[in-house]
């Protein structure tokens, strides 16, 4: 629904860098405020994590409230349900890609810190947090000036990314400063996973954006639970490394459909 708004908020022509910079709220609170939280909740405890948490709610909602202006909704119809987009061919593709991105990545980040004691990171959780938090900021600036342009593009690099920040894992890392750089690399193929995908969806439709994008963002989440459930049932049963083995796998479909997929992805 955000994305939706903040594409109404701006010409056509800027509906790409809209949703960059709205969702790089999302990925900046996943890689930067994640360590600040923990950090915040191990020294003063989880009580003043969740006070700090609900008055920057509240401050939020007040300055929205005031400032941002009001826009009227899309009515659903027959041709706007989320049935009827399902049956895009393009926006399937998209969704596909989403359930491969998202499962690739949050399979092995929600266990982060069994890759780092896999690997016996210098610095620990806190540092790889740190490289992946840079990687992620700046790649989120890239989509922020490309994703108009160069959406494909943007989305095979992503998923090139992932896999040569993984067999980074594989092969070195545990190599002085070459895990550093896999995280560093991992943390840009990261950042515009939100972004690419809600532009590309939302330039299938007319109408409906708002419709969607929610779609889009359901198949997200889903795609996060099936992640996490996933990667519990490897660690259970095998070594971490088996979580990279899994991004690996899911990845090279991934950039294989986003190279064809020039439709789905202009």
């Amino acid at each position: 629904m955000i994305a939706a708004y903040g594409m109404r908020l701006v010409s056509e022509e800027h509906h790409g860098k809209a949703i960059a910079v709205i969702m790089a709220g999302t990925t900046l609170g996943i890689s930067v405020g994640m360590p600040i939280m923990t950090t915040i909740g191990n020294d003063y405890g989880w009580r003043t994590e969740f006070i700090g948490l609900g008055v920057f709610i509240i401050l939020i909602a007040l300055v929205s409230f005031f400032a941002l202006p009001s826009t009227p909704g899309e009515k659903l119809t027959k041709s706007s349900s989320p049935f009827a987009l399902l049956k895009i061919p393009e926006v399937l593709i998209i969704l596909l890609l989403t359930l491969l991105g998202v499962v690739a990545h949050y399979g092995v980040y929600v266990y982060i810190t069994s890759l780092v004691e896999e690997i016996q990171l210098a610095g620990g959780v806190e540092s790889a947090l740190l490289f992946f938090g840079i990687g992620s900021l700046i790649s989120v600036l890239i989509a922020i000036k490309y994703t108009d342009k160069y959406l494909r593009l943007l989305t095979i690099a992503m998923f090139g990314l992932i896999i040569i920040s993984m067999v980074i894992f594989l092969l070195s890392g545990g190599t002085t400063g070459m895990g550093h750089f896999a995280f560093f690399l991992w943390g840009v193929s990261f950042g515009p996973l939100v972004t690419l995908l809600q532009a590309a969806v939302s330039r299938q439709v007319e109408t409906a954006k708002d419709v969607a994008t929610s779609v889009q963002s359901s198949v997200f989440n889903l795609s996060i639970m099936i992640a996490s459930s996933a990667g519990g049932l490897l660690l259970g049963i095998y070594a971490p490394s088996s979580l990279i083995y899994l991004a690996i796998a899911l990845s090279v479909p991934g950039i294989i459909i986003s190279f064809f997929a020039k439709k789905a992805l202009t």
